[in-house]
């Protein structure tokens, strides 16, 4: 269904596995929002006010009746950069798919003609280590997000080889906060240079677990 951009519209959708919200609190509930409420900070920060748009957009429903609530459904239905949490527990997660299948189904557009036509406005963040989980076909062919610039290179092997999860459970800040200013830089800059285009499903029924599709 086509629609017109929401006045709860967010720049970005954070996609990550229900244990990791679950309802009882913990440490894996805790970082998952702290980080979402840094990245939101820098975002806003970054993106300076937008008439109409929120920063960003975390499903923190726990119930399966919840899970597709109107809300959730127009939020990726309208969000201009989609952040999939990679975990085994997400490539595991049915609704996680089909959150991938509501954005990926959205066209972009350039905004300025320097812009690349390859752009697909998704931007995988390791959260924690797959160890040999089997990634599926959407999640191979899409780059995943990766920090390069930083202050001192073993931040960026720390994030890569422990993801966002591991840097916050060993307590490494410096690390932690450096991908999360850059990955704040990333999703401006994409907002910045593209538009995805609304469609918000009617129901889940229209949508399909991406993940289910073929493995190596």
């Amino acid at each position: 269904m086509d629609a017109p951009f929401s006045a709860r519209a967010p720049l970005f959708f954070i996609s990550c596995s229900r244990a990791s919200v679950g309802s009882a609190t913990g440490e894996p509930a805790d970082y998952v929002s702290r980080f979402f409420e840094d990245l939101s900070v820098h975002v806003s920060e970054l993106a300076g006010p937008v008439t109409g748009v929120n920063a960003g957009f975390l499903d923190t429903s726990t119930a399966d009746e919840e899970r597709w609530s109107p809300e959730l459904l127009q939020a990726a239905g309208t969000c201009q950069v989609f952040v999939p949490l990679v975990s085994s527990a997400l490539l595991g997660s049915a609704w996680c798919g089909r959150e991938w299948d509501a954005f990926s189904r959205r066209r972009i557009t350039p905004r300025h003609s320097s812009a690349s036509v390859h752009e697909t406005a998704i931007v995988p963040v390791t959260w924690s280590p797959t160890n040999g989980t089997a990634l599926p076909r959407v999640l191979r062919d899409v780059q995943r997000f990766s920090v390069t610039a930083m202050p001192d290179p073993d931040l960026a092997v720390h994030y890569q080889r422990d993801g966002v999860y591991g840097l916050l459970a060993m307590q490494w800040e410096n690390a932690y906060r450096a991908v999360v200013w850059r990955l704040a830089q990333r999703i401006v800059a994409i907002h910045r240079s593209y538009l995805v285009e609304p469609w918000v499903p009617e129901s889940v029924d229209e949508l399909c677990n991406r993940f289910a599709e073929e493995q190596e």
